[in-house]
């Protein structure tokens, strides 16, 4: 079982924070979030802590210039490297993907906490996904590395080896982790030009998937291919359900056979955009919940009460970007939205 308790709707953090430092970062999603706190990426701290430096640090090859915000791979470089990641990941080091520390200040902060004796159901991490970084990393030529069958190869050894190494940072203290793979742009797989199909996207997020321990989740954004990422062995997907609801319940018969196996939704209700945010109410995002999950229970033989008890609620996006009083907003009102449901339904008693 992929978690030890059910979600009941607790509210967690999605992506990083616009915090100054990771101590306020951490703060904030203790008190805010207490039952799951995430590690947040702080990449108003460093360059270093922005998604893609944080997933590619340590890949053969790999330069990092914080100075004019760049990162790409040498291929030839790369290439000297290459035999040593295999070798590791063929003997499941995971030492060999260890993150540097002044990449993720965020989790040695949430490590302190909790080490101190902050009390959590679970613990969260994530990093970006193997498909959204082969396409977004670049080599020294600006080409991304999708394009290079061996280095797409690579970069999937090189990421379980990091979350390997998360897992076992986050299992040291508490038996239920959390780790999801952020995967932004899967929707490019759909378009005609992209050098990945996709079947071998979804091909290189489930074979990461196979490898990973604990409740394996994606972090999605619009565009979803609902069927073909139910098709993976993910336990939770976390989706944008402010803007792109109908795409989930379009594929109702689907997600229900998805909570049916015991999966997991992080229903992200809650938008990142300040001028949505500052119109919303928490009763009125309550109710789109429950209008959907009541349309996936009709399709299938879960009811509404399961679908809720399988439940996270989050925000539509990454809140690293914003200013950060609505950061701190937005996570208020995730928190908001699930004190109501879970008074309204009885979620977690």
């Amino acid at each position: 079982m992929p978690l030890a308790f059910a979600p009941a709707c607790r509210p967690v953090l999605r992506g990083g924070l616009p915090h100054a430092t990771a101590h306020d970062a951490v703060a904030l999603v203790a008190t805010v979030t207490p039952d799951i706190p995430a590690w947040p990426a702080v990449p108003e701290r460093s360059f270093r802590e922005t998604p893609m430096a944080q997933a590619a640090a340590g890949f053969p090859g790999l330069t990092i210039d914080p100075a004019y915000e760049r990162i790409s791979v040498n291929h030839a470089a790369a290439e000297i490297g290459l035999d040593h990641l295999g070798l590791a990941y063929l003997r499941s080091e995971p030492g060999a993907g260890a993150l540097p520390a002044d990449h993720a200040a965020g989790l040695g902060e949430l490590l302190r906490l909790v080490g101190h004796g902050h009390r959590a159901l679970a613990l969260k991490g994530e990093v970006r996904g193997p498909v959204s970084l082969s396409l977004q990393l670049t080599d020294e030529d600006d080409r991304p590395l999708a394009y290079d069958p061996a280095l797409r190869e690579a970069l999937l050894h090189h990421l379980s080896l990091r979350v390997a190494w998360h897992y076992e940072q986050l299992s040291t203290y508490t038996d239920s982790v959390i780790f999801c793979l952020d995967e932004p742009f899967l929707d490019a797989l759909s378009l005609p030009l992209c050098p990945i199909d996709r079947d071998e996207g979804i091909d290189m997020i489930d074979r990461l998937l196979d490898t990973m321990s604990g409740c394996r989740g994606i972090c999605v954004g619009p565009g979803v291919d609902w069927e073909a990422l139910l098709m993976t062995s993910v336990d939770l997907v976390m989706f944008d359900a402010y803007d792109h609801m109908a795409e989930l319940t379009q594929s109702a018969g689907l997600v229900s056979q998805f909570f049916d196996r015991g999966g997991f939704l992080g229903w992200g209700v809650v938008p990142v955009d300040p001028g949505a945010l500052a119109l919303e109410r928490a009763d009125a995002l309550v109710q789109r919940i429950e209008r959907a999950a009541e349309q996936i229970a009709s399709a299938g033989d879960v009811s509404r009460q399961s679908i809720l008890e399988a439940s996270l609620i989050t925000s539509s996006g990454d809140l690293a970007s914003l200013p950060v009083d609505v950061a701190e907003g937005t996570l208020g009102m995730c928190a908001a939205v699930s004190q109501l449901l879970r008074e309204a339904h009885g979620l977690g008693e």
